[in-house]
């Protein structure tokens, strides 16, 4: 990701990401490739760890997008 600015001698960010779940990783990642700034913040206690399986997001980094579309 791009570097944060500094302000003041204070960090900033262009937006802070509240979770390092598959939501959270993705956009952060999303937003790096938009060349802004991101600062994740996690509590390291997965609130989906006791899950079997995860389901509801789609994952194809990387795939063609009539590829991500035909998965779709």
């Amino acid at each position: 990701m791009t570097r944060n600015s500094q302000v003041n001698g204070e960090s900033r960010y262009d937006v802070v990401v509240v979770g390092a779940g598959p939501a959270g990783l993705s956009a952060a990642l999303i937003l790096g490739r938009a060349r802004r700034s991101a600062l994740v913040i996690d509590a390291g206690q997965p609130r989906n760890a006791p899950a079997a399986h995860a389901y509801g997001f789609l994952s194809c980094d990387g795939m063609a997008p009539g590829d991500v579309l035909r998965e779709g």
